[in-house]
């Protein structure tokens, strides 16, 4: 990259790990980037093992020297020589140490810091710290103080970082993307399932919450496929929960699917459902959006302020008792109608081009920008 280029430098430690939620959108926010003409890097650590993440973006990505053996200890010495004044510095998730010093050490440089939480602030992630002295709240409300602006992805989840910390007033509010979706692999609504994908998180997922409304429901009930990779023993967790509850016959749980066979079973799908307890910015709902399919969220998660108003998916509050679950999931399965004005929402407006721009604009207007950033 030339010279007066914006140097923008991405740092999450465990990068190179695995792939996650956190490594898609990291990757797409330095696309956006590099669309703008800017100089980019993503740094990491070295991973026990070996590189784990197939989806690791290609050309920008390079490990810097740990002090430490993990997760828990990792200090990154090798960002002093990594940073310089004026670069832009972004960190990815929270309550590590290494961003702690990650941030300390940008400040000593002079760069600029823009902290993306990607949801760990909400506060049943913060409840479930070990955290007896308060310490490691400490640390982060003072990364917090600190950075230059926090990048959130809704408006309701500012609420939640300036709970946590209130003296922060600057933020950047825009959300992940969507990608283009072929056309083979659009939405038809021919199976006969309802479908979940993601991490087998019984908890945060609210897995356990979908099963217990699938178990009020009326006989017959609809088929529910769970799919995705377990989770510290979830997916057991969850088989176990479909037999207590007498869900066998209705509800069929597997492993990790990708590429073709994700996409066929998104298609054919009457609707997905997604009852997480909390969730920041779901890349799943992102990619069920773009293929068009027809979506029932949680109405506790930041999307549903946003998207229901719009006819982008329908929410409701999968714990509620008195919910008449089968009107509710009528009102999504094979509903073309909120099929195709979610395709449109993503296909305009939320595709990842559109949203760098507003990115990169929101860092302008903060004043974190010091070259470039106009090139389209």
């Amino acid at each position: 990259m030339s010279g007066g280029a914006q140097r923008v430098l991405h740092y999450y430690a465990r990068y190179l790990e695995h792939p996650s939620g956190v490594t898609d959108s990291l990757n797409h926010w330095a696309e956006a980037s590099l669309a703008a003409g800017d100089d980019v890097s993503i740094l990491a650590a070295t991973p026990n093992g070996g590189d784990r993440n197939e989806f690791a973006l290609n050309g920008v990505v390079r490990t810097i020297a740990h002090w430490g053996k993990g997760r828990g200890t990792w200090i990154p010495t090798g960002l002093l020589r990594e940073l310089r004044r004026g670069d832009l510095l972004v960190l990815h998730e929270g309550w590590v140490l290494s961003n702690v010093v990650a941030g300390a050490i940008a400040r000593l440089r002079k760069a600029e810091v823009v902290v993306m939480p990607h949801g760990v602030y909400e506060k049943q992630i913060i409840e479930h710290q070990r955290d007896v002295l308060g310490i490691r709240a400490r640390m982060e409300r003072w990364l917090l103080r600190q950075a230059s602006a926090v990048h959130v992805f809704y408006a309701g989840e500012q609420e939640v970082v300036k709970r946590f910390e209130p003296s922060v007033t600057r933020f950047i509010t825009v959300p992940n993307g969507t990608m283009p979706v072929a056309d083979d692999a659009l939405w038809t609504g021919t199976g006969d399932y309802f479908l979940w994908i993601g991490r087998f998180d019984l908890f945060h997922k609210g897995i356990d919450n979908l099963l217990e409304y699938w178990a009020r429901l009326p006989q017959p009930r609809p088929n529910l496929r769970l799919v995705g990779p377990d989770f510290q023993s979830g997916r057991a967790a969850a088989e176990a929960l479909v037999l207590k509850l007498g869900l066998a016959e209705s509800v069929h749980i597997r492993g990790r699917v990708t590429g073709a066979e994700k996409d066929e079973l998104l298609a054919e799908c009457l609707a997905y459902v997604h009852p997480s307890r909390w969730e920041s910015c779901s890349i799943m709902l992102l990619e069920a959006a773009a293929a068009g399919v027809p979506s029932l969220i949680s109405d506790s998660i930041h999307a549903a302020g946003e998207l229901v108003p719009r006819n982008v998916l329908r929410s409701v509050d999968f714990t509620d008792i008195t919910v008449d679950g089968k009107a509710t999931l009528d009102s999504v399965s094979r509903n073309r109608e909120l099929a195709a004005s979610a395709r449109d929402w993503a296909a305009t407006e939320a595709r990842w081009p559109q949203v760098g721009t507003h990115m990169v604009e929101a860092h302008t207007a903060l004043g974190l920008r010091k070259q470039g950033g106009s090139r389209r």
